[in-house]
């Protein structure tokens, strides 16, 4: 019990308040007050700081905090290793599909239950495509991962909440969609700009931001190859684009071989940027990008993805977004017999399995085409 004294040289009451230890550091907690004029002033203030202390011993209790301050707690030491524009995705999904529903709860309070109902209000309130929502439960599960670790949550709760099941089967084009598509050069009269970073995407499976971000100097015109060390991606809150010099993953940083009639439009392309440059002069904004505006600055992705949307109606090619142009060159890539993991490491995947998740709707034409082969090897015997 904490004693409340008077000093009988100045005649004002003080007190020291110890409130145990703290919950993280392991360190006491001890608070001095002074210089209260009367007993009763002294009181308030030692109740004041009674509940000042419970306040900091909780927000560092998992127990007793909602799932609101714990997740902000993680968020911040979870950004020291991510990139920028992770960044604002994992802000987005707390602030638009997490928060709001889990917010307010304790963490000692989330159930199977709480979790299930939640998931069930993104998908049938929210309307959010299976891919979103298993986002934003993975980030829910890291959060309460984190507290199970405290002893706060029992982890074997999240293997019992049912997700929506994830078509991971990308809507891709054929080999003779890509062919009608390459040769747009010849068929289209005023073809957009960024045409060739539309061809890069389905002949090398760069991301697009990968492709928005590449520079001249990263390319090797006598050895046929580039590397990617840039991209193009979100870099704060409100959304807005800049080049960063990092990629995806670790993986992300590579180099990528091309085919020599790629080589040659590059040449060409670089040839009509070069004039651009040459007649702005100083009004030219030298990014040293391959796609970039007749000013030389970076393209934006909605720009760069109404331009694509343009070109293949013009084309009558069936609609598919940009970044299934990455999809098209995985598939086609494993569907003429290429490695998966040469596949992987063309297309930046940090993991294997990434690569086999991705595109294993391939595999069985694959095997079936196998089976002929051991048919024709046994019919020769």
């Amino acid at each position: 019990m904490t004693v409340i004294k008077k000093d009988e040289k100045t005649g004002k009451y003080y007190f020291v308040y110890s409130g145990g230890v703290h919950p993280i550091t392991g360190a006491r907690i001890q608070k001095r007050r002074q210089g209260m004029s009367s007993l009763r002033e002294a009181k308030e203030v030692l109740k004041q700081v009674i509940i000042e202390v419970d306040k900091e011993k909780n927000s560092h209790n998992p127990n007793k905090s909602v799932f609101s301050t714990f997740a902000e707690k993680w968020f911040e030491s979870k950004k020291v290793r991510l990139r920028s524009s992770t960044i604002v995705n994992y802000r987005e999904q707390l602030d638009y599909n997490i928060l709001p529903y889990l917010g307010t709860f304790k963490i000692k309070d989330i159930t199977e239950e709480v979790l299930q109902h939640y998931i069930n209000r993104l998908h049938n309130e929210r309307k959010l495509a299976p891919a979103t929502i298993r986002t934003a439960f993975g980030v829910v599960a890291e959060v309460l991962k984190k507290a199970s670790r405290k002893g706060a949550f029992d982890l074997a709760i999240l293997d019992d909440v049912n997700l929506p099941p994830e078509n991971r089967i990308s809507k891709v084009w054929n080999e003779s969609n890509v062919q009608a598509f390459l040769d747009a050069r010849n068929r289209i009269v005023s073809l957009t700009r960024y045409f060739i970073g539309m061809v890069l995407s389905v002949i090398t499976g760069m991301r697009m931001g990968e492709v928005l971000g590449l520079r001249w100097s990263d390319i090797d015109f006598e050895k046929g190859y580039l590397t990617i060390r840039q991209t193009l991606a979100k870099i704060d809150d409100e959304g807005n684009y800049g080049l960063v010099p990092e990629v995806k993953t670790a993986a992300g940083f590579r180099t990528v071989h091309l085919p020599k009639f790629f080589i040659e439009y590059l040449i060409e392309h670089k040839k009509m940027v070069q004039r651009e440059k040459e007649i702005l002069g100083e009004d030219y904004i030298d990014y040293d990008l391959v796609v970039c505006t007749k000013h030389g600055k970076w393209v934006h992705p909605n720009n760069y993805r109404r331009a694509f949307t343009r070109l293949i109606a013009q084309l009558e090619l069936p609609k598919i977004p940009p970044k299934n142009l990455r999809h098209t060159h995985a598939t086609y890539l494993i569907s003429i017999g290429i490695s998966p993991k040469i596949v992987q490491e063309r297309l930046g995947h940090a993991h294997i399995k990434t690569t086999l998740g991705t595109y294993s709707h391939v595999l069985p034409s694959m095997q079936a085409e196998l089976v002929g082969k051991l048919d024709d090897l046994v019919a020769k015997v």
